[in-house]
């Protein structure tokens, strides 16, 4: 196919504004499209807590401001331009985005400033954020009169544009040859982004109740919806694709069957994973202590990772022993519990979002039970996210000391070798667009236990990891007690299944392979409408 000119539109980006798993999809699918020669250009705000240290010719557009109108205020809007590697980025500037300093949500120091900024808590105003990134978007291709093949826009904050592109009267000729892409990472019930009222949505959009009605879901606005009348809608899994057009499912907030109603097609793409970025055989960039291989079945690195873990870990005082590795690792990390090792010992990890829809409260059940029947198993748990589940994972730490540690926060460093130095990470999600962990896991030698849901079906069951279901605590702990016996009794029960899973997700999973096989003919196809 020729060239394009693509716009990645996100309000995360790796290195740049680091969030969920989005950052990584939208990094890897730029990176990769630029390397097969396509223009592409991301479009992100600037927020107070964005990262500039791989941003090279940053550099203000001096020649244009905006003033753009949500809800009877103006809001001015700037840009700013500048390069990551091949990708180039217009920055969003504005007032309300840079006084953020966070991606989605506040921070412990912005409720200090502010007790109504609740720690952990959305956005007061994300809606005027919203709007207001979406529609500077197509102001800035006005201006400058750039309109590309194809604007991919990622997740419900962006998906709006498509509308607006479609329905505003000063956009409806610019942007007739332009393809709408929007991607649905997640379609969970806090990941709406909905507008609660028809009032609402006609306030902040400046669209008519007419146009909005499409979205309708009871009182709220769906930008998900409505962008399915106006784009070509994805997601992150063939898996999560048929789930979300599926009328009966239950994780959508009844948006699954207004897609089903509404005969909205869904084109389920996997995530892939950038090897290159994860490599355990290069200490520089997967920023473990020790190099080792799970694909050559070398696993000497992984275990004198461990050990080094367990050194800082292993006792209520640590102080006396640190290891300077880790403590440059550990700044802002809160550390709850502490691990007694022992030989024998086998390893459990979780790490990710400390919320509901990852299956915390099924983990948090599961673990007695294990504890009970099996006392040589340890669990490693790193995240941050709902207060009242973060307070569970530290309740466990003093009821079983020596057995879990919970470190909250996050760190990249630390949070990789927390599932390095693991046999197995449990990941219990009620629902998983996709899921990144099992992906990262395999790559460090560590065997996914999953339920049974959405893109975790990519665990090849038995033979990558394993899978379960229904997703109860009963359920889990069986799996558990059943696992930790057989490695405990021979600790090289599973290593095939390690070495399996390495090579499955290098060989079947790599963005080149997926870009190739999977975004190149979506895109001639969506050329071709």
């Amino acid at each position: 196919m020729h060239k394009l000119k693509i716009w990645q539109i996100s309000r995360e980006y790796a290195g740049i504004a680091e969030a969920g798993g989005v950052k990584n999809v939208v990094c890897s699918l730029s990176e990769r499209l630029a390397d097969e020669d396509h223009e592409v250009t991301l479009f992100i705000p600037l927020y107070g807590c964005t990262n500039l240290a791989s941003i090279k010719d940053f550099d203000i557009v001096s020649d244009y401001t905006s003033y753009i109108n949500i809800a009877g205020n103006n809001y001015k809007v700037s840009f700013g331009s500048a390069f990551c590697d091949k990708i180039k980025i217009i920055f969003l500037i504005s007032t309300i985005f840079i006084e953020k300093m966070n991606i989605y949500t506040y921070t412990e120091q912005e409720e200090r400033i502010n007790p109504s900024h609740i720690r952990g808590q959305g956005h007061l105003d994300a809606s005027i954020l919203e709007v207001l990134f979406q529609k500077s978007v197509l102001e800035y291709a006005v201006h400058f009169s750039l309109y590309p093949d194809i604007i991919h826009c990622h997740d419900a904050t962006t998906a709006l544009i498509p509308v607006f592109a479609a329905e505003i009267q000063k956009y409806k000729q610019l942007y007739e040859r332009t393809h709408f892409i929007v991607t649905i990472h997640n379609a969970g019930p806090a990941y709406h982004h909905e507008f609660a009222t028809m009032k609402e949505a006609v306030s902040y959009t400046g669209l008519t109740a007419a146009i909005l009605g499409k979205g309708k879901n009871g009182p709220a606005i769906e930008p998900y919806l409505l962008a399915g009348f106006y784009s070509s809608l994805t997601t992150v899994s063939p898996w999560y694709a048929d789930e979300l057009m599926n009328p009966e499912d239950s994780n959508t907030d009844g948006l699954s069957k207004l897609f089903s109603i509404n005969n909205i097609k869904i084109t389920g793409i996997t995530n892939g994973i950038d090897y290159g970025k994860y490599n355990p055989e290069n200490t520089a960039i997967s920023l473990l202590p020790f190099p080792f291989s799970p694909e050559k079945n070398i696993f000497l690195g992984k275990f004198k990772s461990r050990e080094l873990f367990l050194d800082y870990y292993s006792r209520n005082d640590t102080k006396s022993k640190l290891k300077k590795s880790i403590r440059t690792i550990n700044t802002g990390i809160e550390q709850f519990g502490y691990i007694e090792n022992e030989k024998g010992c086998v390893f459990f990890s979780y790490h990710g979002r400390i919320v509901q829809q990852k299956g915390i409260d099924i983990w948090t059940a599961a673990i007695p039970t294990v504890l009970k029947k099996c006392p040589y198993v340890r669990f490693v748990i790193t995240g941050q996210g709902t207060p009242d589940l973060e307070r569970k994972q530290i309740k466990l730490t003093k009821q079983y000391p020596g057995k879990i540690l919970y470190l909250r926060g996050y760190e990249k460093t630390l949070a990789r070798l927390c599932v390095a130095i693991s046999d197995f990470i449990v990941l219990p999600s009620f629902f998983e667009p996709c899921g990144l962990e099992d992906f990262i896991a395999s790559i460090y030698g560590t065997i996914p236990i999953a339920h049974k849901t959405g893109g975790l079906n990519k665990i090849i069951d038995n033979k990558t990891g394993f899978l379960f279901q229904p997703n109860t605590s009963e359920i889990l702990s069986s799996l558990l007690i059943k696992i930790a016996d057989k490695k405990h009794e021979n600790e090289h029960f599973f290593d095939d299944i390690a070495i399996e899973a390495a090579q499955y997700v290098h060989r079947s999973y790599s963005w080149e392979k997926v870009i190739s096989d999977k975004y190149i003919p979506l895109y001639e196809n969506i050329m071709k409408l």
